[in-house]
């Protein structure tokens, strides 16, 4: 008996000798040889999806000194049916057409178009090279989950996102989630950071982190304010600091985005922003099919026709085009608010959190953005597993650390506004699912913890 509680004692005093930054790396290799054989088993050389093909193009259109150029018209060249004065007229654009295109923000492209000029150009070279973008993840995970509990609680939460599939899904398909799982996971390092230690600094490095992020996908700006003012304004502090920092995140947050908006505003004749995609998702997703039929809660592409022209047949530049089929959107909406309110939001919101339709919204992620089924079940199955940790940990959290909560769980309530605001699919909850493993991982460490108690030798 002695010789037991001597050998569980001995245990548990390795445990804690171990190297943290050493596990961590090997965590890192583990998540990197599952993304690799994920990779090779799967998705090497797939079709990509009509986005990832934008971004795979663009880099490579980028590294060749074409700036941002619109890819499929530059090297494909366009024929549209358009209605003119109340005829059908086929209209050409030649290829070789150069036009300036914000579709997206621009960092998934900055970041693919090094290994572009690296001579990383095909498809099969560009999906390595995301695979390695893709490992700071979990080196961001592992320094979140230390920093809110101890090296332990840091080490699960890296492993969770090493071993999710609704993280490494992305890895291989050239989609700007790869880009987006980082962003999220490091605002909220940022924001930990600044929760502990409200410095001019801290706050600084808090709105350049958020506008880094917002320049993945524009909707992580959202977190910014939001976590900002729970950080900021909670605490006894004078007003006139609370309101100086907070002014300071906006401003760093705006210094690192200024390039690519004014950049954006001297290019397009409608002011463009983050991007100018907003209208296209919006009339995809606003019509009679995505409102009563099958299509309910998600997207349609052939709501976006008739393509937008002048009406003399003249191409519209991007932003314009924009214009037009946001203004389509906007009128079908207001004929069908109610509709929007009590059926179709709820709808878009449970196929984002897999409670509406699930298996469907899955075979519909295959035709969209060209994931596999199979993971995609792996996916979800680990979805359901970690769920309800994250419910156990909110609850935990919400008694005593609301602070910490709301910095590592607010990406929830964000990805759930965007799903309501566009369509749902699961790839909408990509910056949700770090807050996932986190809650997930809190969860799983108190378990360890009690059980470590139970076992520990008297």
């Amino acid at each position: 008996m002695m010789s037991t509680a001597l050998e569980s004692k001995e245990k548990f005093s390795v445990l804690k000798k171990l190297d943290f930054n050493k596990v961590l790396l090997l965590i890192c290799l583990l998540g990197f040889f599952i993304r690799l054989l994920y990779f090779f088993l799967v998705v090497a050389d797939n079709q990509l999806s009509g986005d990832a093909s934008s971004y795979h193009l663009t880099a490579n259109i980028f590294a060749d000194g074409l700036g941002f150029t619109e890819p499929f018209r530059y090297l494909f060249g366009a024929v549209d049916s358009v209605p003119i004065k109340g005829e059908l007229v086929e209209v050409i654009t030649p290829i070789g057409h150069i036009e300036p295109t914000a579709g997206h923000p621009p960092m998934w492209t900055l970041l693919l178009s090094i290994g572009s000029f690296l001579g990383f150009t095909t498809v099969f070279q560009q999906q390595i090279f995301s695979i390695f973008l893709g490992i700071p993840s979990i080196i961001l995970a592992g320094l979140i989950g230390k920093k809110i509990g101890s090296e332990q609680l840091g080490l699960i939460t890296a492993s969770l996102t090493a071993a999710y599939a609704f993280i490494w899904i992305n890895e291989g398909l050239l989609m700007a989630e790869t880009c987006a799982i980082t962003g999220a996971m490091a605002c909220i390092l940022a924001a930990l950071v600044l929760a502990e230690n409200q410095s001019a600094k801290n706050a600084l490095i808090f709105g350049s982190v958020g506008g880094l992020a917002a320049l993945c996908r524009a909707e992580l700006l959202i977190y910014l304010p939001l976590v900002g003012a729970v950080i900021l304004f909670t605490k006894k502090v004078p007003w006139r600091t609370k309101i100086l920092q907070y002014l300071s995140v906006g401003l760093a947050a705006l210094l690192v985005i200024s390039p690519w908006v004014i950049r954006n505003l001297y290019s397009f004749e409608q002011n463009v922003f983050l991007s100018d995609g907003a209208g296209t998702v919006l009339v995809q997703a606003n019509c009679d099919s995505t409102y009563y039929g099958q299509n309910l809660g998600y997207w349609e592409l052939k709501c976006g026709e008739p393509p937008p022209y002048g009406e003399d047949g003249e191409l519209l530049d991007e932003s314009q085009r924009d214009v037009v089929v946001r203004e389509r959107a906007f009128d079908y909406i207001s004929e069908h608010k109610r509709r929007l309110i009590t059926v179709v939001a709820p709808a878009r919101i449970g196929r984002m959190w897999g409670a509406y339709k699930p298996i469907e919204q899955l075979r519909l992620d295959v035709l969209a953005d060209r994931r596999s089924f199979a993971i995609s079940l792996i996916g979800f199955g680990q979805y359901l597993l970690l769920l309800p940790l994250s419910l156990m940990a909110i609850s935990k959290l919400w008694k005593k650390r609301r602070e910490t909560l709301f910095i590592t769980s607010a990406w929830i309530p964000i990805v759930t506004f965007t799903a309501a605001l566009a369509f749902g699919n699961t790839r909408y909850r990509t910056a949700a699912e770090a807050s996932l493993v986190i809650l997930a991982a809190f969860s799983i460490d108190l378990v360890m913890k009690k059980f470590a108690k139970k076992s520990a030798p008297m």
